[in-house]
């Protein structure tokens, strides 16, 4: 698959200069694609590119906001009339302008990412006014909570996310996150499910910090409809991964319960780095009662320090039923990937059934074959 550094084509940047230029007519449009293109481009990742993008239109465009931003606008227009679609994650260089060039401009950068964030959503270029404007963004979001368009509103609660996945961390945000709480009482609901699905994601943040404050949001929401009751499932799932007991027992796991006698067994009883560990669970379910369980495993890895920490898998939901054999065969890929690292030792498999620990087993992982 090719990288994704690679949207930026010499196409998307013609298209893109042809759009500036009926902005712009002053525009040098030649020299404008000879310095976007100027060495070290083909060195240079995805987010490198588009930070020489947005500091090329910078450079390029009249530096006073009440030309720039309107140049944008206009811009946005003819590529939107040349069937450039909305929420189009190469054009995200149009908020990081706003970012770069008018963060002392507080109210008319928000007026501007207002407008762009429908074309291509602004969630990291707010990220910056969060850290210089922390008080007035907030407000910002609250209103834009109740904006008629869903690229909008998603944004409030997007960009208010204490944990957002390759944003500018904002400390603040990550201390307090029942700030945003407001925000999120008035999305939750929200017509939109891309809206809601921002919504269940920052809940899921939230209870990574304060389980209990993404619960206590949640618990009484439940049975408005089938739709939201997903999207509230969604928005706890990082609390049925960790075992919290009121999640679990709401949707009807009983978290006492575990079945009498577990197999669980390896195949091998150690596996290499680049591998994949085998592993078989079983049990028979004797009881007269239909019960709901929820599978997981986790895996105790050995670190960088010698300690350990854990990584949990989901393996699935069953209804038991008197009689029901349960017989489980997975296998866990230690292949090697560039968001984890693996250390040779001794490690653990644990087998979790309604958020509780029932069985576990040790293996050994050793270097890769060289």
């Amino acid at each position: 698959m090719e990288p994704l550094k690679y949207i930026y084509s010499e196409t998307l940047i013609a298209q893109l200069t042809n759009a500036l230029a009926k902005a712009h007519p002053k525009l040098e449009k030649d020299r404008f694609q000879k310095s976007v293109f100027a060495s070290p481009w083909k060195d240079l990742e995805l987010k490198e590119r588009m930070s020489r993008i947005s500091d090329t239109i910078i450079e390029f465009l009249p530096k006073d906001l009440d030309l720039l931003f309107p140049i944008l606008k206009n811009t946005i227009d003819h590529l939107r009339q040349n069937g450039v679609a909305d929420f189009n994650f190469a054009y995200m260089f149009f908020p990081e302008i706003v970012q770069k060039a008018g963060l002392s401009e507080f109210s008319r950068s928000m007026k501007a990412l207002e407008f762009i964030t429908v074309f291509s959503s602004a969630e990291y270029a707010i990220r910056i006014f969060y850290l210089h404007h922390h008080k007035d963004t907030n407000k910002q979001m609250l209103v834009w909570s109740k904006h008629k368009n869903p690229g909008v509103r998603r944004l409030a609660s997007e960009g208010s996310r204490p944990l957002l996945p390759w944003g500018l961390g904002v400390p603040d945000l990550k201390k307090n996150p029942g700030q945003s709480l407001s925000i999120l009482e008035n999305l939750w609901d929200d017509e939109d499910e891309v809206v809601r699905r921002s919504v269940a994601n920052h809940l899921n943040d939230i209870s990574k910090l304060d389980p209990d404050m993404t619960w206590n949001f949640c618990k009484n929401k439940f049975g408005k409809s089938k739709e939201l009751d997903k999207s509230l499932k969604h928005a706890v799932r990082t609390l049925l991964k960790r075992g919290h007991k009121q999640s679990l027992t709401h949707f009807s796991y009983d978290t006492e319960w575990s079945p009498t006698k577990v197999s669980l067994s390896l195949e091998k009883d150690s596996v290499r780095i680049g591998e994949k560990l085998e592993f078989h669970i079983g049990f028979d379910y004797k009881e007269k009662k239909t019960r709901k369980i929820r599978m997981e495993y986790l895996i105790e890895f050995v670190l960088a320090n010698g300690k350990t920490g854990r990584k949990i898998f989901q393996l699935g939901e069953k209804n038991l039923n008197l009689g029901d054999k349960l017989a489980l065969t997975k296998k866990h890929n230690f292949a090697l990937i560039t968001t984890r690292t693996y250390y040779p030792g001794k490690h653990k498999l644990i087998l979790v059934i309604n958020g509780k620990e029932v069985k576990e087993i040790t293996f050994l992982l050793t270097k890769g074959k060289k």
